[in-house]
């Protein structure tokens, strides 16, 4: 019989704690939390004890994770997460696409959709910030702030560094946030201030690790881009559910239709229009990929970011991310 210190009762739906003394029990839990695994203890297994107080915030999972002994573990790909686990103590080794990385106190290891992940050792008594993150929300992030769509997975880098720059701030709120797991009614669950954080996470994780659209993410805008077409630009992204049509949007850029077609090809690779719909996927991406399953409905989002036609809608979407809505609605947590 398991022997449990505690059984894994959530405190509230977005936040739970638990606490075992049972390796085969504390193998279920993390599977649960995290991923399918598999689980064993190298040394240290007459006083082994697992716990994890996690929380959930919008797309985000970050749970605070303890183990009294040293420990190996598993994983398949992840597929459909990014992944980062930021030591406070102790230290972790691990293995994914041929990558060796040890991740301290000071550099963080990062996974990406593909590629079994090893973890060869988790050293007795380490505390490490464990972050999962839904791999359509990282992707949409990186689209909002480079304003046009991009080609997935992203490239992360093993590892990144902790100490300076946008690694140091990122830190900082992935351990401001682990703090307010254990607060009754924390202000993370207001969305007027847990939405901005979890933003802030994603936008702050592509700031600092390394990967294929690191150098344009932190380069100044394109100069080249004219400001008809920015102006365009910025009336669709601050309303993209208007019904905008070309007129309407030529009228916005003060020249003709076909010039601001022109000017849209060349400085976007793109007509008006087609930018016009891979925005309001994007919200659409964005809103089910943070929404309760239970109390959202994929025509509710499609209607109320523009797409009137469904079907058309369902085949842009999937081109997009791979996916059907309705998969991307019922996979959140």
């Amino acid at each position: 019989m398991a022997n449990s210190a505690a059984t894994a009762v959530p405190s509230l739906p977005w936040r739970f704690s638990t606490r075992t003394l049972d390796p085969d029990e504390a193998s279920e839990q993390g599977a649960q939390t995290y991923y399918p695994l598999r689980m064993s203890v190298l040394r240290g297994a007459e006083q082994f004890m697992m716990s994890i107080d996690a929380m959930q915030l919008g797309p985000i999972l970050v749970g605070d994770c303890q183990f009294n002994a040293d420990i190996k573990m598993d994983f398949a790909e992840l597929r459909k997460f990014y992944h980062f686990n930021i030591p406070l103590s102790g230290y972790l080794s691990s293995k994914n696409l041929r990558n060796e990385v040890t991740a301290t106190p000071q550099r963080a290891v990062l996974y990406g959709p593909t590629g079994d992940v090893q973890l060869s050792r988790w050293s007795a008594g380490s505390r490490i910030l464990c972050v999962k993150i839904r791999r359509e929300a990282l992707e949409a992030e990186l689209e909002r702030l480079l304003q046009r769509p991009v080609r997935s997975p992203i490239n992360l880098a093993p590892s990144m560094d902790l100490t300076h720059g946008y690694g140091r701030i990122l830190r900082e709120l992935v351990c401001m946030l682990a703090g307010q797991i254990g607060i009754e009614d924390p202000l993370t669950r207001q969305e007027i201030i847990g939405a901005p954080l979890w933003h802030g996470m994603l936008s702050h994780l592509l700031a600092a690790a390394d990967h294929n659209y690191r150098e344009e993410l932190l380069s100044p805008g394109p100069p080249s881009r004219p400001p008809t077409v920015k102006r365009v630009i910025e009336a669709m992204r601050a309303s993209p559910a208007t019904p905008f049509t070309a007129a309407a949007l030529a009228d916005i850029a003060g020249v003709s239709i076909r010039t601001l077609q022109a000017a849209f090809q060349a400085h976007v690779d793109m007509s008006p229009m087609a930018y016009l719909r891979s925005v309001r996927l994007e919200r659409v991406h964005a809103e089910l990929v943070a929404s309760e399953p239970s109390y959202t409905s994929v025509t509710d989002v499609a209607h109320r970011w523009g797409f009137i036609h469904l079907g058309r809608f369902a085949t842009a979407y999937r081109h997009k991310y791979g996916a059907h809505p309705s998969e991307t609605l019922r996979s959140v947590r």
